[in-house]
């Protein structure tokens, strides 16, 4: 890209990653930066030693006859027979190598033509919509009603170019196959920007140099083991119903579609299987579902499923994409022999989660508003979680151990999966507004013993105190003596209560500790205090801050069933 594009890159970056849709441009830079020209000199080389060889097998031809006129034991002549047949096969199988080179090198060329006419095309495309260039692209689109277009141009980038990156991946596949040290091996997958590792696995079977890395068995997204029986059938018509929508004219099912497949390809990038175990189509009113699992499954020794809280949908899956692949990490990290995959689980239609580019009316924003006041949503939420994960354990070892773990409503999600007999090792609720209507304590749990209930709630989290604690503080200031009120707990009971029977994790915030005084007015000491609950607010309750520092450390040793690590300190 030019540095005269530089404004309209950015602009269209910023634009995808607010729709929640993969980054156009960083597809563009991708296809750009292979390094064709490395595998045109391997090209060259190859083809000179496509001629030694034949030129060798001719002269091992006609050696033949000299030996066997001169030798009456037919020994030499057999082995020279041999080395020629052996050159005649190694030329066939160059040959077969440099024509794939050849090809593979010719898409690739064509797709960084493709790829400069693309960006062309588009900027033309905005700036005919109306877009003045420098303007943030999509607050101008909202501003001044022109979203839409807006969307189906940076949709359709992003569709294009991920359709050449598919091209150039085919490509490679074919090289793949073709640059195989032993014909008879398997091809793994290979990914678009491996190119120096192109060029080492070619001179690698030319035998001319060291041999390239073994390629990664999960290079594509949502790829699955050989193994893993039904699992791969599902993962492949999850992929295809994928396909299917990333075409769709229905807006709220393009833009679920961009979502889930951004995620894949963040998941991917993780180094690991990703697999998409849940996948239904959004439509105008419903968020559509989808899970994606960061692992193999069917080889999983821990399997964590995270359940988000308000304000998510499938449309921004790729930030739950994050916390899994760091909870993965930290699992890892704490025990280096088990296999731990972590699923990102957006299986039900969660408060708040119409934003971000579905499209909403008046009415259903209001619904959604209201549904944050109660745990009608976990509760539906929850049966549709018990509902997948029994169909995870028939895709998982019997020896598997299930965690199940939810933050903020996503707590009360999987608090509900539990109290409807999810079959699940431990249950950890972080940041938990409540445990749902369908418990009073552990002991409403049928499978999960209160033992194994893991509860992590910062003291500085609004959040995680009851209704009536939070009027307490912010009212405090303002009515002194402040009259009892009465609790009011419509998402259930506080899971850190000493009452409730559960683990209450010890560990600390990493969130900032901020608070003002702003004294000013005779509601001054209210102010100061509405102030600091909305600062604790975005300061601590946030689901990066209970994924980091010591909490996120404490989580891992659930997951992978150290629990002798695992801080406890008495409830509230």
């Amino acid at each position: 890209m030019t540095p005269a594009g530089i404004g309209l890159d950015r602009s269209i970056s910023l634009a995808a990653q607010r729709l929640g849709i993969e980054d156009p441009i960083v597809i563009a830079q991708e296809l750009l930066d292979v390094d064709v020209d490395g595998l045109d000199q391997w090209f060259s080389e190859a083809a000179r030693i496509a001629v030694r060889l034949f030129q060798g097998a001719d002269r091992l031809a006609e050696v033949d006859p000299l030996l066997a006129a001169g030798w009456s034991n037919p020994a030499p002549r057999l082995a020279v027979t041999d080395q020629r047949d052996a050159a005649t096969a190694s030329r066939q199988v160059v040959g077969v190598q440099v024509d794939a080179a050849d090809q593979t090198g010719s898409v690739l060329r064509q797709t960084r033509t493709l790829v400069d006419g693309e960006l062309i095309d588009a900027q033309a495309a905005l700036i005919g919509a109306g877009w003045p260039p420098g303007q943030d692209l999509f607050s101008w689109a909202v501003d001044s009603g022109r979203l839409e277009p807006i969307v189906t141009i940076v949709t359709g980038l992003t569709g294009r170019l991920t359709e050449l990156r598919i091209r150039n991946e085919r490509s490679l596949a074919d090289l793949a196959m073709a640059l195989r040290a032993d014909p008879r091996d398997r091809v793994e997958a290979l990914a678009v920007g491996g190119a120096a590792a192109l060029g080492s696995a070619a001179t690698g079977a030319m035998g001319v140099g060291p041999a390239g890395p073994r390629p990664p068995g999960a290079a594509s997204a949502g790829s699955a083991s050989a193994g893993s029986g039904h699992l791969n059938g599902v993962d492949q018509t999850n992929l295809d119903r994928l396909a299917i929508d990333l075409q769709s004219t229905d807006l709220a099912t393009q833009l679920m579609a961009r979502g889930v497949q951004a995620a894949l390809h963040k998941a991917a990038a993780s180094g690991d299987v990703a697999q998409l175990l849940v996948y239904e189509s959004a439509t105008s009113a419903s968020q559509g579902r989808a899970a994606i699992g960061i692992g193999e499954i069917s080889a999983a020794d821990n399997i964590a499923v995270l359940a988000p809280g308000i304000g998510n949908a499938p449309v921004t899956m790729a930030d739950g994409i994050v916390t899994a692949v760091a909870l993965r990490d930290a699992a890892h990290q704490r025990s280096p022999g088990d296999k731990t995959t972590v699923v990102a689980w957006y299986g039900y239609d969660m408060p708040l989660g119409v934003i971000n580019g579905i499209p909403e009316n008046p009415i259903s924003t209001i619904e959604s508003l209201t549904s944050v006041f109660d745990d009608a949503k976990a509760q539906e939420g929850g049966q549709r979680l018990a509902t997948d994960l029994e169909q995870f354990r028939q895709w998982a070892p019997d020896t598997a151990r299930f965690i199940a773990a939810g933050f903020s409503m996503g707590s009360t999600t999987v608090s509900a999966a539990a109290a409807r007999g999810a079959k699940l090792d431990d249950l950890i609720l972080m940041a938990s507004p409540g445990a749902s209507d369908l418990v009073e304590t552990v002991a409403d749990y049928p499978v999960v013993p209160g033992e194994h209930v893991f509860v992590t709630s910062f003291d500085e989290d609004p959040i995680t105190l009851s209704v009536s604690d939070v009027t307490a503080t912010v009212l405090g200031n303002l009515i002194r003596p402040l009259p009892s009120l009465p609790d009011f707990s419509p998402l259930g009971p506080d899971p850190a209560g000493n009452d409730f029977g559960g683990q209450l994790v010890d560990v600390l915030s990493s969130g900032p500790d901020v608070s003002v005084d702003l004294g000013v007015g005779p509601f001054g000491s209210l102010a100061d205090a509405m102030t600091n609950e909305l600062l604790d607010l975005q300061g601590n309750h946030q689901e990066s801050n209970y994924y980091s520092g010591q909490s996120l450390d404490a989580t891992a040793a659930v997951v992978t069933g150290q629990y002798a690590d695992i801080p406890i300190k008495p409830g509230r």
